[in-house]
């Protein structure tokens, strides 16, 4: 740790210009790395050549394809990754020691999504904050967070509508699953012709699919997805769902059919009065950081 405090102290660097360098290094792009940050593309733009033209260094070749460091910029970037390292470690038990966060915290999300995904991370983030009293409610229906049915929720959504305040997680891609015996009995006719639908009808992406199947051709609807995963393996029909569902199913196989709108964002938002909220910011933190693995999977690009 004094290494390093020493390193940015001898050559005047601030821990506020290495994140950004650190976000460009990592994401490869000033567009990627703004949107890593929560800032625009000029902002970026101008931390780094500040950063570059204050300590006479030339951090990255900037490419046709994006950002490359320099053998400077490597030597760099290894020491400020270590300090990363340290100053979230510091950062974590002063977070967990003195600001000692307690009492609950209401969450709403998908029971598909907690199932599949975040139930792990619920767990991990008790173990961080055991004093923070989780309130889950999963739901396809939209709590009202204005009225405080809810703190925080997670949930895959077009836009954040007013007042809410969040970010954008990462993006769930949607599928058409049967199982093989199902496929096989439509003989190889043009499933939107042939075969019978199962609908999630809260679902804006689901809407827009099922705008092009004729009402006789749906079989059942429902208000989750969870429901539509059972009925398409007891080959009921097909079935329009998120990929990292659809995937998970030793039965299900993906259908080959052209889809209009193939993802949707996956946010995490609360009301704006509430972002300041020690609990609501620990959770907001740490769900960014849990969930960055799964990426992958929700985006239907398998493990």
């Amino acid at each position: 740790l004094i290494k390093h405090i020493k390193f940015a102290k001898m050559h005047n660097i601030r821990w506020g210009d290495l994140q950004y360098l650190l976000s460009v290094a990592n994401e490869g792009s000033l567009s990627a790395a703004a949107r890593s940050l929560g800032v625009n593309h000029s902002t970026v733009l101008r931390r780094l050549d500040t950063f570059e033209h204050r300590h006479k260094l030339r951090v990255f070749h900037k490419l046709p394809t994006g950002y490359k460091l320099t053998v400077e910029g490597q030597k760099l970037l290894e020491s400020a990754v270590a300090l990363e390292s340290t100053v979230k470690e510091l950062e974590r038990k002063i977070f967990g020691q003195e600001m000692k966060l307690e009492g609950l915290l209401r969450i709403t999300t998908t029971d598909a999504l907690f199932r599949l995904v975040l139930g792990n991370h619920l767990a991990a983030f008790h173990q961080l904050y055991p004093k923070i009293q989780l309130d889950l409610s999963l739901t396809s229906r939209r709590l009202d967070i204005a009225h405080l049915d809810a703190d925080v929720a997670i949930r895959p959504a077009s836009e954040l509508p007013d007042p809410l305040a969040g970010m954008k997680l990462c993006e769930i891609a949607f599928g058409v699953y049967g199982t093989p015996n199902y496929i096989n009995s439509l003989h190889g006719k043009h499933p939107l012709d042939s075969a019978s639908w199962l609908v999630m009808h809260q679902s804006k992406a689901s809407l827009q699919f099922f705008e092009r199947i004729s009402e006789e051709k749906i079989v059942m609807k429902t208000d989750s997805f969870e429901p539509l995963l059972i009925a398409a393996e007891q080959e009921m029909g097909l079935a329009f769902l998120p990929r990292f569902i659809g995937d998970s199913s030793g039965t299900l196989q993906k259908v080959d059919v052209e889809i209009k709108q193939q993802s949707i964002d996956l946010w995490i938002m609360t009301h704006r009065d509430l972002k300041k909220s020690a609990r609501v910011e620990a959770f907001f933190d740490f769900m960014k950081e849990a969930i960055k693995p799964d990426h992958t999977r929700l985006a239907g690009f398998g493990t």
